[in-house]
């Protein structure tokens, strides 16, 4: 558990603009996001920036044994770690690319929708058109009904989600370094 804070940390360091943490989430956060998955309804699942997969392990805990996770994961030695911790569980798929890309990945498996998307991506440190390019493209290939998860530790993308989805609830986690906002949205 300590390698894991302190490889977790050294990559922090390396590329904050992409990882957006100084600290892996706690189980009260990771519980709480993946809590925003319908077990019954949900067959494909997109995670979005995972980093070191602490929240991964937590969706597939809600997943049936039929159900497929996608992750888009942009940090090289993250995939590699996903890779390791994952490489026994044939309901995960680890593409190395932007989440903005994810159209094509989906498109190419004959994916029409997915159920829900759990983000970590740090939006408030990506340039606005970029942050708006995967929102919308998450927007697009949700199905009706389904949900866009995404945590952040500030409130100021607030109004960015309202514009993007229309609708926005906000769960506050206080029990993670910092104390995180679980913003939750759904396509209607």
């Amino acid at each position: 558990m300590a390698q894991q804070r302190l490889d977790f940390l050294r990559e922090t360091f390396r590329n904050l603009r992409s990882t957006g943490s100084v600290a892996p989430s706690s189980r009260f956060l990771c519980r709480a996001i993946a809590g925003k998955i319908d077990p019954a309804r949900a067959r494909t699942i997109v995670e979005l920036g995972p980093g070191d997969g602490v929240i991964t392990h937590y969706i597939l805990e809600r997943m049936q044994p039929d159900a497929q996770l996608l992750i888009f994961e942009i940090n090289e030695v993250f995939v590699k770690k996903l890779h390791v911790t994952f490489q026994h569980d044939k309901r995960v798929t680890i593409i190395h690319d932007s989440a903005e890309n994810m159209g094509r990945y989906l498109e190419e498996r004959g994916i029409a929708s997915v159920d829900c998307i759990i983000s970590g991506i740090p939006f408030i440190m990506l340039p606005e058109i970029l942050a708006q390019r995967i929102t919308t493209e998450c927007l697009r290939w949700l199905g009706m009904g389904c949900r866009f998860g995404q945590f952040h530790y500030f409130p100021l993308m607030l109004p960015f989600y309202k514009r993007i989805f229309g609708n926005v609830d906000v769960e506050v986690v206080p029990l993670n370094i910092p104390p995180a906002l679980i913003v939750c949205c759904e396509k209607r």
